[in-house]
This record gives structure tokens, C-alpha cells and sequence, in this order.
């Protein structure tokens, strides 16, 4: 494989000028501040830092930031349109995210791709636009251009979450979340629309980040056990209960079939219905903020482990394994700071972990574990960087194994390990290095390094 073109020299060109910014740049760039809700789209979400609810970021802001060198944004008060919008009731962001990822050695192919990534956040506050109290509507539109090494790797998993979406390949647009809050008092919220179950990980203070903002590689963004029950985009409703802005309990009815290119609504619950449960519970050892989660999902529709999946790169099979009735996942996990920043409480760094388990009959994996170490970094001055490490198992179905075993076999397991650093060159730009060390399911494949520059700039 050989992708480096004209926009790939460019990073070669660009990388040296940005060290050397970095070097100039401030130690002390401010951190991000996430604005995020359970299920909701977030921008500038920092590794290590603890999200708060919509209301908790709203109420009482009566003012967007107004100027380029006060606001976390590059496009500051857009020549004080943002300020007007806000003024009524819209608030919105975007960001640029641009990749350079190649595999170094191993694979299937080696080489290196450029591709594009473009997010929009739009928050409407209906109190300030129409009076109505607690309801808000959070949307996220994501566009996608360039090639991805997504299918030069030979993992089951993306290596690059953030170029899986809305398609895997291609120049493509969507509206992925389209969802309605109304907060009940400040302990309930009640939500409907079309929902991005990455932008629902946020809550998570180190992992989530759409790929734009912490990891690369999905099994670090949001489990791919969930493909068959909780689809990227689908329509949705339920309700989360919150304790001091923190989500405690959720409950979802999704549809188990939705797409990120369409609306849903055109054949909705085509294959049954998910029911999904999160219990997460906020726990304080030695005063230190963390949780002990328990999620259940349960789809009704038919299933095999070779169908329709958001998560998950399969090979075609030389013979399709027969449907079953329904799908079943259950996962627990936890996250753990270690270190909480004195000066601003709700950040810091920490540990975290999850393991999950599937029916193989239904699921193209079986089973899945990851754990990691991430957060604000700990380097002196550097309070706007963020880093994380972490590794990522899995067993693939026995019957995925079998219908592919003369056509494109698969080993027993998938292991992978990443690193990455966040680097604030400014308070609106983030540079990011990023190190992946995969053993690939495919038997084909042989055990990679890869190597990626993320810069990522919000407006």
C-alpha cells in the first residue's frame, strides 16, 4: 500500500514547525471544558477530566466566550455571531481533525493514509428560545474524507475509530445524534431522538473521545461487543437518574438495526428492539473519585455473528452461520483517579478497566477485556496535555472461527496495546502522537506497529 500524496508530504513539512511551536508555546495552556451530558455530543474533552451535565454547564452562563484570545475556540466569537446565538439559546462548535497513520511493519499491508475528520456541536437551551425550562436538543453532524489503515491492519477492531465514521471509507456526511433532553428537577433527565452511542461513552473521564480527543482505537473509544445491541447511530428513548450531576442509573429502548446515513425512521425495529441498563455507581477510596459500572444489553431481533455490524471489520465467509434469536451482552468496568489536580478538582489521572462477554452464537466475539492508565498529564506546567496508555484482549466466536476457516482464517485471540500523547500547542489546538502495537485476528495478518500525528483544532 502506498497513500502518501501531496496532503501526506504536507504532515512531513508541517510536523517540524508545530515541535518547534510546541517548544514556544506556553506550559501552563489552559485545559479543555467538556460539555457533555449522558448521550450527548462533546468537544474538548480532555483525558482526565470529569464531564458535568448540561444543566451544570448551562445554568447561570449567561455569557459564550467573546474574544479570540479568551475563548477555547480558533474562530473566537466568529465576528460576535457565536455571542448573538448564544444570547438566544445557541451554542455551537466544531473541530478539524487531521490523521497520519500508517502501519510501520507487519499487517496485511504497510503504508501510510491521510484522511480528514470534521465534527459540528450544536446545544439549543429552549429556556433561553422558547421559555421552556430544562429542555435542550443536542445535535452532531460528522463529515469524513481520505483513506483510513483500518482495513490494511487485520484486526477485527479499528485501529482508527474516528475514519469508521459515519462510513469506512469515501467522502461522506451525516447527522448522527439528534437527541431531546428534558431535565426533570436536576436528578432526572428524560431523552428521545437519534442517539450516538459514542457520544453516550463521554461520561467516561478516559475513555470515549470519539477518537478526535483520547484514543485512537476503538476498543478504547467504546466496546466493540456492542455492534448487534447498541448500533452507532439509532433512534432511542429512556431516561438517566443523576446524583450531584453525576449519571447514576440509564435506561434505553433502542432500535437495533439504525445506521448512521439515514434517518431510522424509514423501517424502524426492522430486527427487534434493544433494552440496555447501566448501573454506575460513584465510589471515593481514600477521597479519590471513581465508579463500578454493571451494563446489560438485550436485543430481541435474529441474529448471527456475521451480521450487519458498526464495530467490527469481518471478512465474507464461505458459508453464513444460521440466525438465532436474540442477543445478549453484560459488562462491568471501572474507572479510578489516583491523582486529583488540588487547584481544579475533577481532574487528574487515574485507571480504568472493562471486560465483557457475549453470546458467540449471536456475537463475533466472545469475550473482551481492556485496562489502561490515562489522564491530565503529569509532566510540570503541562496542565492543558492529557496522555493515556492501555491494552485491549479479545476472543473471537468459535463460530465466527469455523465459517472462516477455509476462506480467511482467524486466530484465537486479538491483543493490542496503544499510547498517546496530547500536546496543547495553543488552547484551541492539540497535537497528538500516537503508538499502536496490534496482533491482528486474521492469520494472515502479522503483528504490527503503528504510528500516527492527530492535530485536532476546535472553533
Amino acid at each position: 500500500m502506498s497513500r502518501i500524496d501531496g496532503q501526506g508530504w504536507g504532515w512531513l513539512v508541517l510536523t517540524p514547525g508545530v515541535l518547534f511551536l510546541l517548544g514556544l508555546s506556553t506550559p501552563s495552556a489552559a485545559a479543555q471544558a467538556p460539555v457533555v451530558v449522558p448521550g450527548s455530543p462533546v468537544s474538548n474533552l480532555q483525558a482526565g477530566a470529569t464531564p458535568g451535565t448540561t444543566v451544570e454547564m448551562y445554568s447561570g452562563r449567561s455569557e459564550a466566550p467573546t474574544s479570540a484570545a479568551t475563548s477555547p475556540d480558533a474562530g473566537g466569537a466568529w465576528l460576535d455571531l457565536r455571542d448573538d446565538l448564544f444570547d438566544e439559546g445557541v451554542d455551537l462548535h466544531t473541530n478539524i481533525s487531521q490523521f497520519y497513520q500508517g502501519t510501520a511493519a507487519g499487517g496485511l499491508r504497510q503504508g501510510f493514509a491521510y484522511g480528514l475528520k470534521f465534527d459540528y456541536f450544536a446545544t439549543i437551551e429552549a429556556e433561553k428560545l422558547l421559555g421552556w425550562k430544562g429542555l435542550f436538543v443536542n445535535l452532531h453532524g460528522e463529515s469524513r474524507f481520505g483513506p483510513s489503515v483500518n482495513r490494511d491492519v487485520g484486526s477485527l477492531v479499528p485501529a482508527n475509530f474516528a475514519l469508521e465514521f459515519p462510513r469506512p471509507t469515501g467522502g461522506f456526511s451525516a447527522l448522527t445524534n439528534m437527541q431531546v433532553e428534558q431535565f426533570i428537577g436536576r436528578d432526572l433527565v428524560v431523552t428521545f431522538g437519534k442517539l450516538n452511542a459514542a457520544d453516550g461513552v463521554n461520561i467516561h473521564p478516559f475513555l470515549g473521545g470519539n477518537g478526535v480527543n483520547r484514543f485512537m482505537n476503538e476498543a478504547f473509544v467504546l466496546s466493540p461487543i456492542y455492534g448487534h445491541t447498541i448500533p452507532y447511530s439509532t433512534p432511542g428513548a429512556g431516561f438517566s437518574y443523576l446524583r450531584e450531576n453525576d449519571p447514576v442509573f440509564t435506561l434505553l429502548v433502542l432500535d437495533s438495526s439504525g445506521r448512521p446515513d439515514t434517518s431510522g425512521l424509514s423501517r424502524p425495529f426492522r430486527n427487534g428492539t434493544t433494552l440496555f441498563a447501566h448501573l454506575r455507581a460513584p465510589v471515593t477510596p481514600f477521597g479519590l473519585p471513581g465508579h463500578q459500572s454493571l451494563e446489560l444489553a438485550f436485543a430481541t431481533g435474529e441474529f448471527s455473528p456475521f451480521t450487519e455490524d458498526d464495530y467490527v471489520i469481518l471478512p465474507s465467509p464461505a458459508n453464513r452461520s444460521p440466525r438465532r434469536t436474540g442477543e445478549r451482552v453484560i459488562s462491568y468496568g471501572f474507572d479510578q483517579f489516583l491523582i486529583v489536580d488540588a487547584e481544579t478538582p475533577g481532574r487528574g489521572w487515574g485507571v480504568f478497566g472493562n471486560a465483557s462477554l457475549a453470546n458467540q452464537q449471536t456475537n463475533p466475539i466472545h469475550w473482551l477485556l481492556n485496562v489502561g492508565l490515562s489522564g491530565q498529564s503529569p509532566i510540570p506546567g503541562r496542565v492543558g496535555d492529557s496522555f493515556g496508555a492501555a491494552y485491549y484482549y479479545l476472543a473471537p466466536s468459535d463460530v465466527l472461527r469455523e465459517a472462516l476457516r477455509t476462506v480467511s482464517p482467524i486466530r484465537s485471540r486479538e491483543q493490542g496495546f496503544e499510547v498517546f500523547y496530547n500536546a496543547a500547542i495553543t488552547r484551541w489546538f492539540v497535537l497528538t502522537a500516537d503508538l499502536q502495537a496490534i496482533e491482528p485476528a486474521q492469520l494472515d495478518a502479522r503483528s504490527c506497529f503503528l504510528f500516527a500525528l492527530r492535530a485536532r483544532i476546535d472553533f
